[in-house]
């Protein structure tokens, strides 16, 4: 197979799971009702209950916001350019495995605005690597809301 024939192929499949990741925001953004479960000094957190899908092998994926009460919060995560300065929450979404204590962030959304007028610029995490769940951390808390 030629360069650029791999090359549209690669661009196909990249959009058509932009576009599906894209519906399923849409989707999922009618459907989310943010239940509130931890502050701290830099961030509100809810997740969304109706996102919350058990597996038989005992993991949960589940749609979780962080509404910055900062700007500092973006910076000191890396996010420095003016791109961010209207970001006001970031949406994850997260398997969490609760047999082992382990979660993997599937991606995760740069968000501005709310109702009808939401901008959200999606990054995938590069590592298919699970973490440990540490409780000092706010998946320590979805941890134990969603693994009792």
């Amino acid at each position: 197979m030629g360069k650029k024939k791999r090359l549209w192929m690669k661009w196909g499949i990249l959009l058509v799971m932009l576009g599906f990741v894209a519906s399923q925001t849409e989707a999922q953004e009618k459907n989310w009702d943010w239940k509130f479960f931890l502050e701290n000094d830099e961030c509100a957190f809810f997740y969304s209950p109706g996102t919350v899908v058990r597996s038989q092998e005992g993991t949960v994926r589940v749609w979780w916001k962080e509404h910055f009460k900062t700007k500092r919060v973006l910076k000191s995560r890396g996010f420095t350019g003016s791109e961010y300065d209207k970001v006001t929450y970031q949406i994850n979404v997260t398997e969490i495995n609760c047999s082992r204590q382990e979660y993997l962030r599937k991606f995760f959304m740069l968000c501005s605005g709310e109702g009808n007028n939401v901008f959200c610029d999606i990054h995938r995490k590069h590592s298919d690597k699970w973490s440990p769940v540490r409780e000092e951390q706010p998946i320590g808390d979805l941890y134990l809301l969603l693994c009792r």
